[in-house]
């Protein structure tokens, strides 16, 4: 009898561990366990807030760039920028669409001028300024090679700026690249003489290439105190650059040692941090086919996860959706909090996260449009609230 029980005992734990792990039921994640103040989580578009924080849209994408100076923000907005300040306030947002670009447009240099088809976009002051070309130059491949060095020489040396673009070719007959001289508040852009290959930036594994910096070589680009900085995931050791594509973080660093990014060497620990503190199933994501093990017994899920970011002095709670896959022992999120270096934070109570998690689209029968299966994804800002 004793045997019996014990045999039952072990099926119906064997049951309730399949339903658990198989089926939408929940069981070892039901609301019971939860406490009831998790039911008024508010998803990251609806405005988080703490006593002293609030969760917001940053407008914009990456990269999140650091002006360290100005105590300013940038990040990408579609062709343009938009601009931050230190108590989160948006100064400047422009995305440009309406211009044509003959520079590259994916911000591969750290700072704060997006240069379009016949003049620069200046967004490093408190208002957005535009500034035509006073002269372009080698518009059509027109200098000999010495007429070339000598004009270049003498706009390097007098320029108290210099910016190069090497990330979309101007012309691909010509393979011409643009360079940018701001010489006594003016702006000149000289075209490179077809075929030159002297940019880093171009899979070069004979010289060091600085991570948003082109240079030409001998002649590295000039910044002056216009150079804006990347902030970091140190968690997960991913830095805040152009996320489409190549994410650099600090194994990329360590693989490719020809590629050099300046903020590498500098300390961002935290004891800040985003967790889940409980998630329940919602939706089967996949299933797999009846023969297709392990998927068939433990298939993936769509969870709804609630979060608690410990920032600083406090904690806020929201939910988002997270998936578990298979056997995996933790949900994946795909949520990322990007932060100053040490030395900095005392300037700015400002912080981002990046909630990426991105699971496809799907097509409402009903309408025929296609939406994301996950939804308000994007770049949110922690900031002071506002009185």
């Amino acid at each position: 009898m004793r045997k019996t029980i014990i045999m039952l005992a072990i099926l119906i734990i064997f049951v309730l561990l399949c339903i658990d792990k198989c089926s939408l039921t929940n069981l070892s994640t039901a609301d019971i366990f939860r406490p009831k103040e998790y039911q008024n989580f508010k998803g990251l578009q609806d405005t988080v807030q703490s006593d002293n924080y609030e969760i917001v849209s940053a407008n914009g994408g990456f990269p999140i760039l650091y002006d360290s100076i100005q105590n300013e923000f940038y990040l990408a907005n579609n062709k343009g920028l938009t601009k931050i300040d230190a108590k989160g306030n948006i100064m400047i947002s422009a995305d440009l669409s309406k211009e044509k670009y003959t520079s590259v447009f994916d911000f591969a240099n750290f700072a704060p001028y997006v240069f379009a088809e016949n003049g620069v976009y200046d967004f490093s002051g408190n208002e957005l300024k535009y500034f035509t070309f006073s002269k372009t130059l080698n518009g059509k491949n027109e200098m000999s090679n010495a007429d070339f060095k000598t004009i270049f020489e003498k706009l390097y040396g007098d320029a108290q700026l210099v910016i190069y673009e090497t990330g979309r070719n101007i012309d691909s007959e010509r393979n011409c690249f643009p360079m940018y001289f701001k010489v006594n508040n003016e702006w000149i852009l000289l075209f490179s003489q077809k075929d030159e290959h002297r940019f880093t930036h171009q899979l070069s594994l004979e010289q060091n290439d600085i991570i948003g910096q082109i240079d030409f070589e001998n002649f590295p680009a000039k910044f002056s105190d216009k150079r804006l900085m990347v902030l970091k995931d140190n968690k997960n050791g991913i830095y805040s650059t152009k996320q489409d594509g190549q994410i650099i973080n600090d194994e990329y660093l360590k693989t490719y040692y020809t590629q050099i990014l300046k903020e590498q060497k500098l300390d961002y620990q935290t004891t800040n941090e985003v967790k889940i503190v409980s998630h329940k199933k919602e939706s089967y994501h996949y299933t797999g086919d009846y023969w297709d093990l392990p998927d068939w017994i433990n298939p993936t899920f769509l969870n709804t996860a609630y979060y608690q970011l410990a920032y600083n002095t406090d904690k806020l709670y929201f939910k988002e959706k997270a998936i578990k896959y298979y056997l995996n022992a933790k949900c994946r999120n795909d949520l990322y909090l990007y932060e100053l270096p040490i030395n900095l934070r005392k300037n700015t109570k400002v912080v981002f996260i990046n909630y990426g998690l991105d699971l496809g689209s799907k097509m409402d029968c009903n309408t025929g449009t296609i939406e994301p299966i996950i939804k308000n994804t994007g770049i949110y800002m922690i900031r002071p609230k506002k009185n």
